[in-house]
C-alpha cells in the first residue's frame, strides 16, 4: 500500500476519535444551550400572615346591688290638718283606778322649730334628716326631707362608670369636693351611661328622698325596690 493511502486511512481511523463528526456531541451542546436559554432563577415566596385577631375592648365586669326600702315616713303627730303637728304630749292616767295609760297630746299648732317634728320614723329606718332649707318659723310648717343612702360607688382617676340599669334611686356624684347632681334615669335606648368625673377623684352616693305622708300606718308600711346594675371601664387620661 502506498505511503498516500496509508494517510487516509489514518485519518479516517482517527477522526471519529477526535470527536470532530460525533453527533452526539453536537446534540449535548445544543441541549446545553437550550438549557441556559430557558433556565433561570427559581423564586419561592414564602408568605407568612403575621396578621392576629385582638380586641381592645376591655372585658367587662357587672356589678349589681339592690334592696328593698320603705317608700314613705310619718311622725305620728298630726292633729287632723297637714300643717298643724301636736306640739306637746303629756301622760294620760285612769279616772278610777290611777293607771298609766298612755300619753296624749295636750297643744297642737303649726310647728315653728326642728323639735316640733318627731323624726325617728325617718332615722329608724337609716334615714338623713335635712333642715337646712327651714330658715323661718313657717319653713317648719313642712316636713323636712328624709334621704335614704343605700350604696356609694369610689372610682379614680381613669376609671368611668358605667350604669346599666338604675331604678328606684338617685345618684349624686362628688369629684375632688364638687357636687355634680346626676339624673335618676338612663336615655331611652342606650346601652349605658357614663357617670361624670372619670379623670377625678370620685364618689357615686346612690340615694332616695321617701316622701312624707299624714296618713299613718297603710303608707308607711309600704315598699319598693332599688336597683344598680353597672361596670367600671378602665380609661385613658389625657
Amino acid at each position: 500500500m502506498r505511503n498516500d493511502q496509508i494517510f487516509v486511512l489514518l485519518l479516517v481511523v482517527l477522526l471519529p476519535m477526535s470527536g470532530c463528526f460525533d453527533g452526539g456531541g453536537v446534540g449535548e451542546a445544543e441541549g446545553a444551550q437550550d438549557s441556559d436559554e430557558t433556565s433561570g432563577t427559581t423564586v419561592v415566596n414564602h408568605y407568612y400572615n403575621n396578621t392576629t385577631t385582638s380586641s381592645n375592648a376591655q372585658e367587662r365586669t357587672w356589678y349589681s346591688s339592690g334592696d328593698t326600702y320603705f317608700t314613705y315616713w310619718n311622725d305620728g303627730q298630726s292633729a287632723g290638718s297637714y300643717e298643724q303637728r301636736c306640739l306637746d304630749y303629756g301622760p294620760v292616767y285612769d279616772t278610777s283606778t290611777g293607771e298609766y295609760i298612755g300619753e296624749d297630746c295636750r297643744e297642737t299648732g303649726y310647728p315653728t322649730e326642728a323639735s316640733d317634728w318627731n323624726v325617728t320614723d325617718c332615722t329608724s329606718r337609716g334615714g338623713q334628716v335635712d333642715w337646712s332649707a327651714y330658715t323661718y318659723e313657717s319653713s317648719f310648717r313642712s316636713a323636712p326631707s328624709c334621704t335614704l343612702e343605700f350604696t356609694t360607688i369610689t372610682t379614680s382617676p381613669g376609671e368611668a362608670l358605667l350604669i346599666y340599669q338604675m331604678s328606684g334611686l338617685t345618684m349624686n356624684t362628688i369629684c375632688d369636693g364638687v357636687s355634680l347632681y346626676t339624673a335618676s334615669y338612663l336615655t331611652s335606648g342606650a346601652e349605658y351611661a357614663v357617670a361624670p368625673g372619670s379623670a377625678l377623684d370620685c364618689t357615686h352616693e346612690m340615694t332616695k328622698v321617701i316622701s312624707y305622708t299624714s296618713t299613718g300606718n297603710d303608707y308607711t308600711d309600704r315598699q319598693s325596690v332599688w336597683s344598680i346594675v353597672y361596670a367600671i371601664q378602665d380609661t385613658m387620661v389625657v
